[in-house]
């Protein structure tokens, strides 16, 4: 997918003007000649300086206009706790306030319906979670497509673990499995249907012939205080994630090519299981609008890209990424590359979906 900025000064990059160099012999052009070019020249150029940098009632985004973050979890987990701490940034860049809204339900299905019933015209922002968002189109035959959502950047990738409880008597995954397929269909695993845990269950359970129940949650924290609370015997979540629970979990593996640097002491699945076919699997959170925005308002859409960018290289919002963990697990990406990724883990779910 090929975006282009539509005549907006990107940073660090510069328009190119529609200008030619016109080299003048000195004593062929008589002054008079020269002060009308001169004239002519400060004139367009000032006209076309007004043409891009337009007030709002053009193209540019409105300074002041309010916006709203849609979020399609409940206020807490993992993508509402970035959509706050980066709107924080957000806000003194795009010169307005970004009201959050949460609205749970249906593995995203809900807050994602609501959002797409907003505006195009880039008052609404999206906090969306990959691969719920695959799943609604392809598990809960959703009406939109992938191609209703115009994506600013990928922030995180967070890799899919599998956790106990720290008192919990397994070790290490090949002691839960063994356990687990000794004793089929009685222990009890949390996760969040439709997204990259369930689709790391899936695996496990196609890959080595277990049997065990899966317990659906509409939310993170809700299946982390299930592990806690001893109603499900381990969960599939996510590394980042679990670091509300560090202390009273212990994770026994993780979805990714490499250790996490968040659980340091967790082998890969590949190294647990001694496999090399594990696919690299996490909850991939971006921020988008929708594809009307980028179609009908292309300057407010690279105004939210360059603003969202400025915002995210903010030493103070890089400390704090650093201070809890997300530094590991988030990354500029670009909306190019995000589509490209955002297209990838589509697949993904369609290869690998139960």
């Amino acid at each position: 997918m090929q975006y282009k900025e539509c005549g907006v000064r990107i940073k660090n990059k510069i328009p190119a003007f529609p200008l030619k160099l016109i080299s003048f012999e000195r004593q062929a052009v008589k002054k008079s000649t020269l002060f009308v070019l001169l004239i002519l020249f400060v004139g367009g150029f000032t006209l076309l300086h007004r043409v891009l940098h337009a007030p709002a009632a053009a193209s540019q985004w409105p300074a002041g206009a309010p916006l709203t973050c849609v979020v399609p979890w409940s206020a807490g987990g993992s993508a509402d706790t970035m959509a706050r701490q980066l709107c924080q940034y957000w806000e003194p860049e795009l010169g307005t306030n970004v009201a959050i809204r949460n609205i749970d339900g249906a593995a995203t299905l809900t807050g994602t319906k609501h959002f797409l019933e907003q505006p195009d015209d880039g008052s609404t922002i999206y906090i969306g979670t990959q691969m719920y968002l695959s799943s609604c189109i392809l598990r809960q035959d959703a009406e939109f497509t992938m191609d209703d959502f115009a994506i600013i950047n990928f922030q995180q990738f967070d890799p899919v673990t599998l956790a106990v409880r720290e008192d919990s008597p397994y070790k290490t995954l090949h002691e839960l499995i063994a356990d687990i397929a000794t004793r089929p269909g009685e222990f009890k695993c949390g996760l969040i249907p439709g997204g990259a845990p369930h689709l790391a269950s899936e695996f496990l359970k196609q890959k080595l012939g277990l049997d065990y129940q899966d317990v659906p949650f509409d939310s993170g924290n809700a299946y982390r205080t299930a592990l806690l609370g001893r109603d499900v015997d381990f969960i599939v979540s996510t590394a980042n994630g679990d670091r509300a629970i560090q202390g009273g979990a212990r994770v026994l593996a993780v979805g990714d090519v490499k250790r996490s640097g968040i659980w340091p002491e967790a082998p890969t699945f590949n190294e647990a299981l001694g496999i090399d076919d594990f696919p690299q699997l996490g909850s991939a959170r971006f921020i988008a609008v929708r594809r009307g925005v980028l179609e009908k308002h292309p300057a407010r859409f690279w105004r939210l890209v360059e603003t969202y960018r400025d915002a995210f290289e903010h030493p103070e919002y890089a400390a704090f990424r650093e201070s809890v963990g997300e530094s590991a697990i988030s990354a500029y990406r670009g909306p190019e590359a995000s589509s490209r990724m955002n297209n990838g883990l589509h697949l993904l779910l369609e290869l690998y979906a139960p």
